[in-house]
């Protein structure tokens, strides 16, 4: 843990306050700090949700999930969102080794983690003043579905520079697995983990660039590949059953630089339809996974990972002697610099058709509440 005092939440200034009391019995406010990492959106909850049950951070977003899964799919559908949003809730953390709890939403359910929305809520947790940090190097930690996670970040006069963090163990969990896709024929995929479970293809298979093939065209195949893909169950060795596969990488093979640093040129898609601005953080958890399994990589490599959009992480494969439940494992560590979009507020209307009343009053804070 850092030298920072757990955040708690329920932090509405005066100003929030005073228009909530002025609202409507039925409205109600969520504060925001939007910010991307590798270009992906990541919007973080810093206020307006409460009353959720006392437990780890995994119990409240199993909470969530089974009981209150209105607040997700609100953010991630228009009018009040859109599919390529990922949502970061706040919470206290319940492990006195953490600084923060964060819960995290998207198209995908609720991951054990995401490296580029911990960047964004970091990002998010500094601007709004809830983790002061001082020049230099500060270490923190975050509680997540995942277990708590070690972060370091670099800030210079005021301004995040990287953000790093060791993330939760990778693993191929099948290789030599096949889809017979119409259209594309057999395709060859490994089953991944690297925080969520990934569809690793090699880009040489399909015959597909992801730094050229144009994103239509990408669109269409990773669509058309886990229609068939994600009837296959997935089984984590230590959680269990997981959820159906919405996650596919697509690579191609290794480049070096001009300064000799091996560069991945990667396509993360995410259901439904989005092809990721950034490699992603678990994505390059995984990629990391799939080539040392292949032997490509050797431990203590670092490699650029690149998505088709030129934005890019860096992920180090930082050990490979781990295990899971048993399950050969590596340790990676990913950095990536996040940026501050804007703060801002939603205005939620529980008598508005789109809007979920009964799975989100119970949660959404009022007035004083």
């Amino acid at each position: 843990m850092g030298e920072h005092q757990p955040v708690c939440i329920h932090t509405l200034t005066a100003d929030d306050l005073a228009m909530m009391n002025a609202l409507a019995a039925d409205h109600r406010i969520l504060t925001l700090i939007d910010a991307h990492a590798g270009g992906d959106l990541g919007r973080v909850v810093m206020d307006g949700v409460g009353n959720l049950p006392k437990g780890s951070v995994a119990e409240r977003a199993l909470f969530l999930r089974e009981q209150a899964d209105g607040l997700r799919r609100l953010l991630i559908r228009e009018p009040y969102g859109d599919p390529s949003h990922c949502i970061n809730l706040v919470v206290p953390p319940a492990s006195p080794e953490a600084d923060a709890g964060l819960i995290i939403m998207g198209t995908m359910g609720y991951p054990d983690f995401s490296g580029s929305n911990a960047m964004c809520t970091v990002a998010a947790l500094v601007k709004a003043g809830w983790l002061a940090l001082k020049d230099g190097q500060s270490d923190l930690s975050l509680e997540t579905p995942g277990g708590v996670t070690r972060l370091n970040v670099s800030h210079h006069a005021g301004e995040l520079e990287t953000v790093s963090y060791d993330a939760l163990p990778g693993f191929v969990a099948a290789e030599g697995c096949w889809a017979d896709v119409e259209g594309w024929g057999r395709v060859r995929y490994s089953l991944v983990y690297g925080g969520v479970f990934y569809a690793v293809v090699s880009a040489t298979d399909v015959g597909l660039d992801p730094a050229r093939t144009p994103t239509p065209t990408l669109t269409q195949f990773f669509s058309d590949f886990l229609r068939v893909a994600a009837r296959q169950k997935l089984h984590h060795p230590v959680i269990g059953a997981m959820p159906p596969l919405s996650l596919a990488l697509l690579a191609n093979p290794l480049e070096t630089d001009l300064t000799g640093v091996p560069v991945a040129r990667v396509a993360v898609y995410m259901e439904p339809h989005v092809i990721c601005r950034g490699p992603t953080g678990t994505g390059t958890t995984a990629l990391l996974a799939w080539l040392a399994c292949r032997g490509e990589i050797a431990p203590g490599s670092t490699i650029r990972t690149i998505s088709p959009f030129g934005n890019e992480f860096s992920g180090t494969l930082s050990a490979t002697n781990i295990a899971v439940g048993g399950h050969p494992a590596v340790g990676t560590r990913i950095t990536g610099k996040p940026h501050l979009l804007s703060p801002g507020r939603i205005v939620i209307d529980l008598g508005d058709p789109h809007v979920d009343r009964r799975e989100l009053e119970p949660i959404l804070v009022h007035g004083e509440d």
